[in-house]
């Protein structure tokens, strides 16, 4: 009866550790973790910013400063965002650049930036694309049409200097935000990219990113 009662707590305990294994692979099969930044495509548009590649907590981490210079990192990927629509991230500056105005094309530069593309078909005419920013000036979750190309919609997460040199979390349903600056709903998008660029405004600045994910 003894070996018969420790049979079944054996089992029972057994039990119990695979379906917590089983709610441990639901929750991870339903957030997807982007790579590590070191395997994301450098993109020089003007000069070459200075990337320092680290760690924490065992999250990819990088520092980007920009010195009157444009250079980004890009993780090109077909992802499906049906059943993980919210894209969750973290970022930090030093500082917001100064006396610019982002709506004109002197001014469309940011200390930290985060786009998200998709398109409909294979030609550029038909990319979209969502631009996350650490505004300098504008409101919280203002929307204005990139100066540059309507084809691009800035979005204000951040503004001003007041949180400056703390880490800011964020997460965006990507999808919605898309239907919303575009009228139409995406399934999947092409690429995502950070930014810290200073060439329109001549000016120096910093960004930190890392916790890049997306999630149901």
């Amino acid at each position: 009866m003894i070996n018969a009662h420790r049979y079944i707590k054996k089992i029972t305990r057994l039990a119990l550790y695979c379906i917590l294994l089983l709610q441990s692979a639901t929750i991870l099969s339903e957030e997807l973790l982007l790579r590590e930044f070191t395997s994301w495509q450098q993109k020089d548009f003007v000069g070459t910013n200075t990337f320092h590649f680290s760690t924490d907590k065992q999250s990819s981490l990088v520092k980007i400063t920009a010195d009157k210079t444009a250079s980004g990192l890009f993780l090109e990927d077909n992802i499906n965002i049906t059943k993980t629509p919210v894209l969750k991230w973290s970022w930090k500056i030093d500082q917001v650049l100064k006396n610019i105005d982002e709506h004109s094309k002197k001014g469309d530069d940011f200390a930290a930036r985060v786009y998200v593309v998709t398109s409909t078909g294979p030609f550029p005419w038909q990319k979209r694309s969502l631009c996350y920013v650490w505004s300098n000036n504008q409101a919280i979750e203002a929307v204005w049409p990139n100066p540059f190309t309507g084809k691009v919609k800035m979005i204000a997460l951040n503004s001003g200097n007041t949180l400056a040199g703390t880490w800011q979390h964020h997460q965006r349903n990507i999808q919605e935000d898309f239907e919303s600056a575009f009228n139409q709903k995406y399934k999947k998008i092409e690429a995502i990219a950070i930014m810290t660029d200073t060439d329109n405004s001549q000016q120096q600045a910093t960004g930190w990113y890392k916790n890049f994910r997306l999630t149901k």
